[in-house]
This record gives structure tokens, sequence and C-alpha cells, in this order.
């Protein structure tokens, strides 16, 4: 049976190695168990748009992002 937002992963001999789980739609019905095992489920707080916005700018040599450009 297959789950919309989750994936399990075989390895190359066939074996269920690894699941993937879509975190949005699962993710608070496995924070027990995260917490249980030390992993934390933290958001990031930046916007990827600014990230690329702002990654993009590090490359040009002596040009600054400008709060303008940035900040809507």
């Amino acid at each position: 049976m297959e789950a919309v937002g989750i994936y399990i992963e075989h390895n190359a001999s066939g074996i269920p190695a690894f699941a993937r789980i879509d975190l949005k739609k699962y993710g608070e019905r496995l924070r027990d168990f995260f917490t249980s095992e030390g992993v934390a489920l933290k958001e990031v707080p930046y916007d990827p748009h600014f990230v690329a916005q702002i990654k993009a700018q590090e490359s040009m040599p002596g040009v600054k992002v400008k709060a303008s450009d940035i900040w809507e």
C-alpha cells in the first residue's frame, strides 16, 4: 500500500532501507518520535526567495544587497 507523501527507498538488494516522508503532511504526527530520538523539527525562518537574492549578489565584487531590494 502506498500513501501520498511517503516513499520507501530500497537498497541495491531490493530491501527497504529508507523512508522519505513529507513533513508538512506528517510532521506533527511524528514529532514525539523525532523528539525521543533527539531530532528537532525546526522551520527555517528565512524566505528562500530572499536567500537566493542574497546568494546571487555574493559572487559579484563590490555589490551589496540593498534592504529595499529585499523587503517589499
